[in-house]
């Protein structure tokens, strides 16, 4: 039977199958199901950057009240324990997971700045996360900041934070760079162990009646791998980081693909929500098929075979490839 290990960000894995961080993985029951029935490694639920800002902001107004009107002001806090933060709680599911599963457990921040992440995430490494991956979740709507400012205050929150920790930090990332290939250089350089590819922006809907906004979850489809696909087979070749394939994963094929391009992981959240824990089960069983009907011994030995310098016309990934397109298409 084929071996379907695999190592990413350092920490051995007995497949290139994770669970990443959605609703399923905040609940410890789905943890274990998620790892009977197959998931090499759990992304937990992201802790935002909003949350970190926002409670800081409630226990410096908490500490600061009233403290002028009596000298002894500071007597009559409230009891600071009392409050229950949801960072406790981001800290408690992480300590219970790991007391529970047996497979590498990853953390998850989300955020675009530098500010107050550093403490929270030697938190999370002092509560025995194995990983950390830093969600670089970011709109910037504001015609006053340049492109070059966004991307130097991302590079110094990646830099801010591998710094100070000895766990190793995967970079979620957005794939509207205007230089990808450059930036994943710099997040190399700045200290991040591996890139997540990519991250899936939620835009908001109309509603042409009542003339609001809403924003609705909506799952991702296979047609939507396409992009991070060919992306790591460019950077395959170029960069010695680990690369992590999210969005679009639901059918076999849709993996393999991933690992043809050069993926240490493929990672799954739709799939999951939409059929359950028992999805998993399907992937690692169809994956381990598929490698012995086509004469593979390894996974390791199919990751990389499609990446750009190895295909017959790596002017597929450029664009001559569109000028191609264009021409070929029949009209009407």
């Amino acid at each position: 039977m084929p071996s379907l290990n695999t190592t990413y960000l350092t920490l051995p894995l007995s497949s290139p199958l994770l669970a990443s961080a959605s609703p399923m993985t905040g609940k410890l029951d789905a943890l274990r199901q998620l790892e009977d029935a197959g998931a090499a490694a759990v992304v937990l639920p992201s802790v935002f950057e909003e949350q970190l800002h926002q409670e800081k902001a409630f226990m410096d107004h908490f500490l600061d009240a009233n403290t002028e009107s009596h000298a002894e002001a500071r007597d009559f806090f409230p009891d600071a324990t009392l409050y229950t933060r949801q960072t406790d709680h981001a800290l408690e599911h992480l300590t219970q997971a790991k007391a529970t599963l047996g497979i590498p457990v990853i953390a998850s921040l989300n955020g675009s700045t530098r500010e107050g992440w550093g403490h929270f995430a030697k938190q999370i490494e002092d509560a025995g996360a194995d990983a950390i991956e830093l969600n670089l979740y970011e709109i910037s709507a504001d015609p006053n900041i340049s492109s070059a400012e966004i991307e130097t205050r991302q590079l110094e929150t990646v830099s801010g934070i591998t710094q100070n920790l000895s766990i190793p930090v995967a970079v979620k990332i957005g794939s509207h760079y205007a230089a990808m290939a450059n930036m994943a250089k710099r997040f190399e350089e700045a200290g991040a162990a591996a890139l997540v590819m990519f991250n899936r922006f939620y835009q908001p809907d109309f509603d042409i009646t009542s003339r609001t906004a809403s924003r609705k979850l909506g799952l991702s489809s296979s047609r939507e791998m396409l992009l991070p696909m060919s992306w790591i087979a460019i950077l395959r070749g170029q960069r010695s980081l680990d690369l992590a394939a999210t969005t679009g994963v639901h059918e076999i094929t849709d993996i393999i693909k991933y690992l043809m391009a050069g993926a240490n992981v493929v990672c799954s959240t739709s799939a999951l929500l939409k059929h359950g824990p028992a999805k998993m089960t399907e992937f690692k069983t169809g994956l381990t098929h598929w490698l012995e009907e086509n004469g593979y011994n390894t996974a390791d030995e199919l990751r990389g075979c499609m990446r750009r310098e190895f295909v017959d016309n790596p002017e597929l990934f450029e664009r001559a490839n569109y000028i191609k397109l264009l021409s070929s298409y029949p009209s009407s």
